[in-house]
């Protein structure tokens, strides 16, 4: 069988196109390639280079060896990649988060039940997790919407409201509820990473303007310090409590209060069996799992 190294050889001398470039990039000696490109020709049982008395060219076969060379070595790197990537991901638990609320109560679960496991997670308020999870991008994910029990498991995790956090002077701060119509047009401060949360505010209010924060501790001094209105929920105030000087009002759109549901593919359920059947056996996640 042919060595793989005489095809990459092969290749960078086609890239080159001399043997003392090629032994250069290589970092080998020339007489060391040119013995090489002989080896190879011997292996091959063709010539593929044409030998003029001061250099080396391919040849028509040389040629065709090179593009088939370079396919070799293609696939030579998808396949290593492959298999790294199925290593990993045996290796890995990763999970596509819809929003960030439940990610330490759930990392925590999983660290717990899988331990020496990597885990991986991402917040995403891309509308097709679920194909995401099917293509196996994720192994696990956690979604707003229960979803198709034909083709996947899933378990209700916990469920979250929107509220929305105003100064006590502004005009709507006495409501006892309010639509995100009513606050469409207004400028609201928003952290980056809220998923699906995301979408539903500039859905509802596309005359509205967002300052986007990446950093949530930069985004509670803001808030604290600013007029302009911005977005909690029930999850969040549980956590961290609510801001003082702040009113916080109930979102009252259908959507905004969403239950959440630990999602995996059916051909996947046997991994899991053990998050499933910890997650039916209490109504919510545990605070002493955070």
């Amino acid at each position: 069988m042919i060595e793989i190294h005489l095809f990459e050889q092969l290749v960078a001398f086609a890239d080159c196109g001399t043997l003392s470039a090629a032994a250069e990039q290589l970092h080998i000696s020339q007489p060391a390639l040119s013995r090489s490109m002989q080896r190879l020709e011997d292996e091959l049982e063709i010539k593929i280079f044409d030998r003029h008395k001061s250099r080396l060219s391919l040849n028509e076969n040389g040629e065709l060896t090179v593009k088939y060379a370079r396919n070799l070595l293609l696939q030579e790197t998808s396949m290593i990649q492959q298999l790294r990537d199925f290593d990993r991901k045996k290796r890995t638990i990763s999970v596509g988060f819809c929003a960030p609320a439940l990610i330490p109560e759930f990392v925590a679960l999983l660290s717990r039940l899988y331990e020496g496991m990597a885990l991986s997670t991402e917040v995403t308020g891309d509308p097709r997790l679920p194909e995401h999870l099917a293509e196996g991008r994720y192994q696990l994910a956690i979604l707003h919407d229960e979803p198709d029990p034909e083709r996947f498991c899933s378990c209700p995790l916990d469920s979250e409201q929107l509220y929305i956090s105003l100064p006590p002077v502004h005009p709507l701060a006495d409501s006892q509820g309010l639509y995100l119509k009513e606050l469409d047009g207004q400028t609201f401060l928003l952290y980056s990473q809220t998923g699906f949360w995301d979408d539903l505010c500039r859905r509802k209010m596309p005359s509205s303007r967002f300052l986007m924060q990446t950093e949530m501790e930069v985004l509670g001094e803001l808030v604290a310090n600013s007029a302009l209105p911005a977005f909690t929920t029930d999850y969040v105030m549980k956590r961290n409590g609510e801001i003082s000087d702040r009113i916080t009002i109930p979102v009252l759109d259908k959507e905004a209060s969403v239950t959440y549901y630990c999602v995996c593919p059916r051909d996947n359920a046997d991994r899991f069996r053990r998050v499933f059947r910890y997650l039916r056996s209490r109504d919510s996640l545990p605070a002493d799992l955070s």
